[in-house]
C-alpha cells in the first residue's frame, strides 16, 4: 500500500469537514454484534475473493437457493457490520481527568529532532503531563510510530508489540500509575478481556486540523488481534469524522462520543479527521488476541530504556550485539536453487541482504595477507551491514556462497576460525543429473556481464557435454576418488564401493581432488562431483553439529502440500504452493515468526538448447545412484532414492 501524499491527506481533510458541516455522511448504527471474528481479518477487505464474489453475486441472474445462501452469508459479513461492533459503553470521567494536563499542548516541534538519548537530557517541567515528550521518554520508554509521529499525534504508550507479536512490551507506566490502570479496567471488564492478552495499548491525541488517510492496517499483527477504540477527550463529537468500511466508498461514521466501546475491523478501510481548529481528540486504542493464541514473550520495561525500531521490529539496546553477524550461509549445492530460496529469504522483513549474495571471502576472496583472526573476522564481516545491525539482534543477514559446499577443504577451517559463533548452514540439493546439465550450460553460456563471463572461466566453451564429463570421471580417477567406476562399462562395481565409501582414504582422495582439481579462477570444474552430496555433507557434518543444518530438495518447491489453518507457522486454509511450504522449513530453521512469500517465481533461471542425450542420462543415473541412496543414512529414510531413479 502506497504512502499518501501530502496533496491527498489536505484534499481528504477538506473533504471530511465538509462532510461535517453538511451531513452528507452514513452514520453507523450503535449496535452491539459481538466481537468481530478474525477470520474477516485475514485480508484487507477489499482483496478478499468473498468481497469480489459478493460483489458480482449482486447481478447475478442465478436465483438457485444455493446462490441466494451464498449471498446472505457474504452480505453479512461484508456489511458495514463486520467493520464495526459497538462493545458497550462505560464511564471514562477517571481516566479523562488523568490524562487532561497537558492533552492539548501543541507537540514541540524540535523535540520532534531530537534523538532519545538528546531528550534524555533534558530536564522535566512536569512529572504529571504524561503528553510531555521529555517525561515519556524518562520516566516511561519511548516508542516510534512513524506516520503518526508525522501527523503531529501525541501518545502515552502503555503496552506495545513488535510486528510479528514476538514479544510484547509492557511499559513503566502501566505497572508505575495504578491509578491509569484500574481507570482502564472497567474498559477491559466491558470487553471481557485480561491485561495479559492486550498486545497494544495507548492513548493517542489527533492534533486539530488533523486527518489520518484512508487507509487498511498492515502486518502481521493485525490478523491475529480485535481492534478497539475507546473515546476518551473528545471536546466535540460533531467535529469528529471516524469513518469505517469494507470499502472506502462504503465508509460509514462512528458515532465518537466519550466512553463508547467499539471494534473495527482494521483490514477495513478506515480514516479519521480532527476537523478542530484548536482542540486535541484523544483515544484509547488497543489490540488484544483470542485466548488461544500463544504469546511467546512478555516484557516489563524499565523506566528510559531505549528501544531500537524498524517497521517491523523492536530490540532493546541492553540487546546491542547481541546476535553475530551473520547468522546463516547458503553452503550449496550449486545450480540447485540457492538463488531462488536466497531471494525468498530476503523478502522477510526481519532478514537483510548481504552487500553482495556470493561473498566469496571464504574461498576465492580469502584474504591471505591478514595475519590474525580477528583482522580476517573484520574483513569477512565487511561484506554484510554488520555495524548497522548490531542495534538490531532480531533482523538476521546471510551469506548464499554454493561454491562452499564442494571446497569444504579450505572452507571450513575459515568459517570456524572468522565466524566462531554456531552458525545456521542451508544446503538446497537437485537431481544430481539436471544439476550437471544446468552447471554444463551455465558456465559455456557467453550471457550475462563481462565480469559474469570471466568468472564462468572458457575450459568448457568448444566442448560438449560428454567431453566435460570424461574430464571430471578422469579427474576423479587420477586421485583415486571413484575406484569402483569401471570407466569401460561405465558401470559401479558394489563391493568395491561399499568397502571404499565412508572410509579414509576416500576422505584423503576426496582432499586431494579438492587441491589439485578446485581452482579459484574459474567456474568451469568439477561437473560430477558437485552432485555427489553424500560425501560433500559428510565433511561438513563431521565438523557441525547435525542441528545446524537444513537440507532442502530443490523439487520440492515444485509441489503442493496441504497445510492446516489459523496458526503462526505459516499454515493457511488452503494448499500451500511448494515454494511457500519449504519457506516455512527455513523460517523455522532460523527461528523467524512465518512470512507469506510475495513472489513466488524462480530466479538464476535458464532453458537448455537441447536435452541431455538417452544414453548420457543412464550413465550418470547409474553413477550418481548408489551415491543418492546413501544420503538417507546421513539425512534420514525420506532420502532414500529422492529422485526416483530406476
Amino acid at each position: 500500500m502506497k504512502a499518501t501524499t501530502q496533496d491527498e491527506i489536505e484534499k481528504q481533510h477538506k473533504a471530511a469537514c465538509d462532510k461535517i458541516k453538511s451531513k452528507k455522511y452514513v452514520s453507523a448504527p450503535m449496535i452491539e454484534r459481538g466481537e468481530i471474528p478474525l477470520a474477516w481479518k485475514q485480508r484487507p477487505t477489499v482483496e478478499d475473493p468473498n468481497y469480489d464474489i459478493y460483489l458480482s453475486d449482486d447481478n447475478s441472474d442465478d436465483n438457485s437457493d444455493d446462490n441466494n445462501n451464498n449471498n446472505n452469508n457474504n452480505k453479512r459479513q461484508y456489511d458495514v457490520g463486520s467493520c464495526i461492533s459497538t462493545r458497550g459503553i462505560v464511564n471514562i470521567q477517571n481516566l479523562s481527568q488523568l490524562i487532561q494536563e497537558g492533552c492539548h499542548d501543541p507537540l514541540s516541534k524540535s523535540h520532534q529532532k531530537l534523538t532519545t538519548e538528546q531528550i534524555q537530557k533534558r530536564t522535566i517541567t512536569s512529572k504529571t503531563n504524561l503528553w510531555d515528550h521529555i517525561n515519556a521518554s524518562q520516566n516511561n520508554v519511548h516508542v516510534t510510530r512513524p506516520s503518526h509521529d508525522t501527523w503531529g499525534i501525541k501518545k502515552i504508550t502503555l503496552m506495545f508489540c513488535d510486528d510479528f507479536l514476538k514479544t510484547i512490551y509492557e511499559m513503566p507506566w502501566w505497572h508505575t500509575h495504578t491509578e491509569i490502570r484500574d481507570a482502564i479496567q472497567p474498559i477491559l471488564d466491558t470487553l471481557n478481556v485480561s491485561p495479559n492478552r492486550i498486545v497494544r495499548m495507548l492513548l493517542a491525541a489527533l492534533p486539530p486540523k488533523v486527518t489520518i488517510p484512508v487507509h487498511h492496517d498492515t502486518g502481521e499483527w493485525v490478523k491475529y488481534t480485535h481492534r478497539v477504540h475507546v473515546p476518551i477527550i473528545v471536546p466535540n463529537p460533531d467535529l469528529i469524522l471516524f469513518q469505517c468500511g469494507p470499502s472506502e466508498d462504503m465508509m460509514q461514521r462512528i458515532n465518537c462520543i466519550p466512553g463508547h466501546v467499539f471494534e473495527m475491523n482494521n483490514q477495513a478501510k478506515h480514516a479519521v479527521s480532527n476537523c478542530s481548529t484548536t482542540l486535541y481528540r484523544v483515544h484509547l486504542i488497543l489490540d488484544y488476541v483470542d485466548t488461544s493464541f500463544q504469546i511467546q514473550h512478555r516484557i516489563q520495561l524499565n523506566p528510559g530504556e531505549i528501544l531500537t525500531q524498524t517497521r517491523r521490529s523492536i530490540d532493546r539496546a541492553i540487546d546491542v550485539g547481541k546476535r553475530p553477524t551473520p547468522t546463516y550461509m547458503i553452503l550449496g549445492a550449486q545450480k540447485s536453487g540457492t538463488t531462488s530460496v536466497y531471494e525468498y529469504m530476503n523478502q522477510h522483513p526481519l532478514i537483510v541482504r548481504a552487500k553482495r549474495r556470493e561473498t566469496h571471502c571464504l574461498d576465492w576472496r580469502w584474504n591471505e595477507k591478514l595475519s590474525t583472526r580477528e583482522e580476517r573476522t573484520e574483513y569477512c564481516q565487511s561484506y554484510f551491514h554488520t555495524e548497522n545491525l548490531r542495534k538490531y539482534p532480531s533482523i538476521l543477514t546471510g551469506d548464499s556462497t554454493p561454491s562452499y559446499l564442494l571446497d569444504s577443504y579450505r572452507t571450513i577451517p575459515r568459517l570456524k576460525e572468522v565466524f566462531t559463533w554456531k552458525m545456521k548452514l542451508i544446503v538446497i540439493l537437485r537431481d544430481p543429473v539436471k544439476r550437471a546439465k544446468s552447471h554444463y550450460e551455465m558456465v559455456t553460456s557467453l550471457d550475462g556481464t563481462p565480469e559474469q563471463v570471466k568468472t564462468r572461466g572458457k575450459q568448457w566453451v568448444n566442448k560438449s557435454l560428454e567431453e566435460v564429463i570424461e574430464i571430471d570421471f578422469q579427474n576423479m580417477k587420477s586421485v583415486g576418488l571413484i575406484p569402483y567406476w569401471n570407466t569401460q562399462t561405465q558401470t559401479i562395481d558394489g563391493d568395491v564401493f561399499d568397502s571404499f565409501v565412508g572410509s579414509k582414504e576416500e576422505d584423503v582422495a576426496f582432499e586431494d581432488y579438492l587441491k589439485i582439481h578446485v581452482p579459484m579462477n574459474t567456474g568451469s570444474h568439477s561437473l560430477l562431483s558437485r552432485g555427489l552430496y553424500e560425501l560433500q555433507l559428510r565433511q561438513w557434518m563431521k565438523e557441525f553439529d547435525h542441528d545446524q543444518f537444513l537440507v532442502l530438495k530443490l523439487e520440492d518447491m515444485s509441489q503442493s502440500f496441504p497445510q492446516m489453518h489459523g496458526n503462526r507457522d505459516c499454515s493457511d486454509v488452503s494448499d500451500e504452493s511448494g515454494v511457500q511450504s519449504t519457506m516455512n522449513k527455513v523460517w523455522k530453521f532460523l527461528e523467524l515468526p512465518c512470512y507469506k512469500v510475495q513472489d513466488e517465481s524462480a530466479k538464476n533461471t535458464r532453458s537448455y538448447q537441447k536435452e541431455i542425450k538417452d544414453e548420457t542420462k543412464k550413465v550418470l543415473e547409474r553413477f550418481y545412484a548408489p551415491h543418492n541412496q546413501r544420503l538417507a543414512s546421513l539425512l534420514g529414510t525420506e532420502w532414500y532414492n529422492p529422485w526416483h531413479v530406476e
